[in-house]
């Protein structure tokens, strides 16, 4: 499975504190260690984010959130943003889980 971390996402792991970073920097890791989105699942807290299309998913630690995009016809995971809780889902555009 091939990754891509927007740089963003970088920029954000700078704003957290440093307890978040630390889980921030191990969850970074699990992801670039995983063969594929299942062994993803297995090694993280990666679910499908309800309400919209599949290949959307969120990985939750503590308070914050990264959010993945996982494309299935190239085997390629995009991290697209790392976010506080209360900010992912409104920043996305996406609908509250329930």
């Amino acid at each position: 499975m091939k990754h891509i971390i927007i740089k963003k996402v970088y920029k954000d792991t700078e704003k957290i504190p440093l307890y978040a970073k630390v889980q921030a920097f191990k969850e970074m890791d699990n992801i670039e260690k995983a063969k594929d989105l299942i062994e993803l699942r297995e090694l993280s807290d990666v679910v499908p984010i309800e309400g919209i299309d599949e290949p959307y998913y969120r990985l939750k630690f503590g308070n914050y959130r990264y959010m993945l995009y996982y494309d299935i016809e190239n085997e390629m995971l995009e991290v697209l943003s790392l976010t506080h809780r209360k900010d992912t889902y409104k920043k996305h555009n996406l609908p509250w889980r329930r």
